[in-house]
């Protein structure tokens, strides 16, 4: 199926009108790697690497064609063609292990003390310059969060949290509200010491095995869990754990968690007089957000122009192409400068981390927060404040 329907809705087609950069013609490059018509070539990869992976395609598709099973699929094929022509994916592999990452960023720290980055951002290499840039968000003094956690009161109830890999390094604060909320709402919170990574860069990176290895590691230690639930607060662990049956437990978003509390548990809200923009990410269309931040009286909630667009994080896409990144994520920058918002809210790690960082090169003072944790924040003021633990 090769209409043509999609391309309006190709954040890149729509940036470089390249029939090879759209979705119609990086199928034709598919099935033409798939049936040995084209070697495996660092142009034939630079095209589908160039893919944001937004799915925004699907969405418009009439046949349902399922293009991001049909992307993965061929980075894989590629990876294993090329073998140590892509080494520099095989790098990512060691950075988005929930167990090796947390050293990487103490070496970094250690690397940042000497200033040694400073002197690595003047390489005129955009992944290195931009990986530096990012890197600043990082917080080396922060733990990932493990173990028990007690509820405020002895209900028996019990939920496990899935953190993620790169997070509870640049969220902490979101870890925090999250296991903050759950506490003073009765729920002990179960944080195992083995949670992996969900898997999603892998796949999206062509190392589909490895993956698939993480989505068995998680699937059996919530198997072992006489948790409720397990809770998710980035939407695209959450994508990714759902669509490959990560969990043995049912799978829910904070933000669901949240609205799915009866009446009399939710929490009441101190009113907001403020403009808020609400991003969504791609891989939440289906986000519940607006609803939930509802809920804050006198909020101003605006959506963000062109939330159907990639706002140009997609996982490793930050790094792995930075120029284009850059060019998605301004165009944002530009709209949300236009909606007067004093807070922007999304529900994604990445695209939180994209907004910090060109929100900071506008030089402009919006706030970047989860829904969560701007949910925390108005109750503390109702309640009159508590330590985060």
């Amino acid at each position: 199926m090769k209409c043509g329907l999609c391309l309006p809705h190709c954040p890149t087609y729509r940036l470089l009108a390249s029939e090879a950069d759209s979705p119609r013609g990086r199928i034709s490059l598919m099935q033409a790697l798939a049936k040995g018509e084209l070697g495996t070539t660092s142009r034939l990869g630079a095209h589908l690497d160039r893919c944001l992976g937004c799915r925004a395609c699907e969405s418009a598709c009439p046949s349902g064609v399922r293009y991001a099973q049909l992307l993965d699929a061929s980075r894989t094929l590629m990876r294993q063609q090329m073998g140590t022509k892509q080494v520099w994916k095989r790098l990512l592999e060691p950075l988005i292990r929930a167990d090796r990452l947390a050293r990487w960023i103490r070496v970094y720290a250690v690397l940042e003390r000497l200033h040694i980055p400073t002197l690595l951002r003047m390489l005129p290499v955009p992944s290195v310059q931009r990986t530096l840039s990012l890197a600043r968000q990082l917080n080396p003094r922060t733990t990932r969060p493990g173990g028990l956690y007690p509820s405020a009161t002895p209900t028996g109830r019990l939920v496990q949290l899935f953190t993620g890999c790169v997070a509870p390094h640049v969220e902490h604060s979101l870890m925090q509200a999250a296991l903050n909320l759950l506490h003073h709402l009765g729920y002990a919170v179960e944080v195992p010491r083995g949670q992996v990574c969900c898997g999603a860069l892998q796949r999206h990176n062509g190392f589909e095995d490895e993956a698939d290895a993480l989505c068995q590691e998680n699937r059996a230690q919530t198997r072992k869990s006489r948790a409720e639930c397990l809770i998710t607060l980035a939407s695209a662990c959450h994508l990714e754990l759902s669509e490959h049956q990560a969990s043995e437990l049912p799978l829910l978003s904070i933000v669901d968690f949240l609205l799915d509390l009866p009446t009399e548990q939710f929490p009441v809200l101190s009113p907001l007089p403020c403009k808020a923009a609400l991003h969504v990410p791609c891989s939440a269309r289906e986000d519940r957000s607006q609803e939930l931040l509802g809920r804050i009286p006198d909020l101003e909630l605006v959506p963000l122009p062109e939330n159907s667009l990639c706002c140009g994080a997609a996982g490793s896409y930050l790094v792995m192409q930075p120029e284009l990144s850059r060019q998605l994520g301004r165009k944002k920058i530009k709209h949300l400068k236009a909606t007067g918002a004093r807070l922007l809210l999304t529900t994604n790690t990445g695209c939180a981390l994209q907004f910090r960082e060109l929100i900071a090169e506008a030089g402009l003072t919006i706030e970047v927060l989860h829904p969560a944790e701007l949910i925390l924040r108005q109750w503390l003021g109702q309640a009159g404040g508590f330590e985060q633990g």
